[in-house]
């Protein structure tokens, strides 16, 4: 029996609660996966949404939060072995069009929820559903 792929799903954390769902439901069928982790200048309730204290932070702070961020989902699309992007309502915003990006480099094959809008980020992924996805990781 083939090994099972590990799965990191990048997204908007708009779309954190759905990122969690999905991440449940691919666990609970035995697929690895894993999700970005918001950064401490997140609300902890609301990863969409910066924490209001933030407003104070010198802005060198929030970049060095920002690049560390950055470096650590680069970091992950590393380990993984396949991207799924949760982008409800096709929404894809820079930082998941940078790890899209990051990852095709990686020869990462990447797949999403929902169509993308834009014809050269779609050329990059397939769409799939996450059931499909737990036996594309399966294979």
């Amino acid at each position: 029996m083939p090994d099972v792929k590990t799965v990191y799903l990048i997204g908007s954390f708009k779309f954190y609660t759905d990122m969690l769902d999905i991440q449940t439901g691919l666990t609970s069928e035995g697929i690895r996966c894993f999700t970005p982790q918001p950064s401490k200048h997140r609300d902890p309730n609301n990863p969409s949404k910066f924490l209001p204290s933030n407003r104070d932070q010198p802005k060198e702070t929030l970049m060095k939060d920002a690049h560390e961020s950055t470096i650590q989902c680069f970091r992950k699309i590393d380990e993984c072995d396949i991207i799924y992007v949760v982008n409800k309502e096709g929404y894809v915003g820079k930082s998941t069009l940078l790890d899209i990006g990051y990852a095709y480099a990686k020869k990462k094959p990447i797949y999403a929820l929902k169509p993308v809008d834009d014809l050269a980020v779609q050329s990059l992924l397939k769409v799939v559903s996450p059931s499909r996805l737990a036996n594309i990781a399966r294979q």
